[in-house]
């Protein structure tokens, strides 16, 4: 068992450790969108796939196109200190217009917001749990994330509670980026929920992620995750240093058969998702280079 697990495991950290090769990417993955790529892309879901009527489809794209037309000419006059907020302005007001977009296509979505926003939670959940399951993948997508944000705000510090927030927002991250303009959310709330379960190591490369692989993030974001990775420096070490000590604690727990779930079990667990995430990371490095 100990050959099984930790050989792999030595092998991937040599891998990351010396960078020597490259991990395959996909020729168009959905970080490298931009806002306006992935809002083209759904304008053009409206009228091939959702075959909207032409007149509310019209009505749409105008709507679109004055409020880029309105960012172009703000992002034009803008002092130079200034275009990183009016890109960001751009992209809100972008995600904005599919948010809006799906409000009116679909009233049961937009039931399932306003029920959020009055607070009754267990209804918006069961609305946007009815919507996830829909064939129409940016509906989908967004029921997922109204779902996700419903699941975190109720999470609290309860490990199970916060291990579904993770699961479901790598779910979304996997497959549903391309239809979500504010796709940084899904990586942020991975890192916030780590956070919550004091796993400093998880939550520093979590940051280094969104840092990494999500360009054009909100300000206040870009800030918070800079400061969580310069204050959890210490507290986590370095990452591959820390994993191998790790494993060479499990090593010396099967050594002397102490095999149970706490605490031998739980640390290789936590040794594969760390490993996990440093993959991805990777991953996203070897992407914008």
């Amino acid at each position: 068992m100990l050959e099984r697990i930790l050989r792999p495991l030595g092998a991937t950290l040599a891998v990351l450790a010396l960078s020597a090769i490259p991990l395959a990417v996909q020729a168009q993955h959905p970080g490298d969108l931009t806002p306006r790529d992935k809002t083209e892309v759904f304008i053009q879901h409206l009228v091939k796939v959702a075959r909207l009527d032409p007149t509310r489809y019209r009505a749409l794209v105008l709507e679109y196109e004055i409020g880029s037309a309105i960012g172009e000419l703000a992002h034009e006059d803008a002092d130079e200190g200034n275009h990183d907020a009016c890109a960001e302005h751009a992209g809100l007001s972008m995600a904005d217009f599919i948010q809006s977009a799906l409000r009116e296509i679909h009233p049961a979505y937009a039931d399932a917001l306003r029920l959020k926003e009055e607070g009754k939670t267990a209804e918006a959940r069961e609305a946007a749990r009815s919507l996830a399951g829909k064939a129409d993948p940016y509906l989908a997508a967004h029921a997922n994330m109204l779902l996700l944000e419903i699941d975190f705000a109720e999470a609290a510090a309860d490990k199970e509670s916060l291990e579904r927030v993770i699961a479901l927002a790598e779910r979304i991250i996997e497959k549903d980026r391309l239809y979500l303009i504010q796709d940084h959310r899904a990586c942020e709330l991975i890192a916030l929920a780590f956070e919550k379960l004091k796993k400093p190591l998880h939550e520093l490369v979590q940051y280094a992620i969104l840092l990494t692989d999500y360009e054009g993030l909100p300000p206040e974001i870009e800030a918070r995750a800079k400061a969580r990775i310069a204050s959890l420096d210490d507290e986590a070490g370095r990452p591959l240093g820390t994993v191998a000590d790790w494993m060479n604690g499990v090593e010396k727990l099967l050594a002397t058969e102490v095999t149970a779930k706490d605490p031998t079990q739980e640390k290789e667990v936590e040794i594969v998702s760390a490993l996990d995430k440093l993959i991805e990371l990777q991953e996203a490095r070897e992407r914008k280079t």
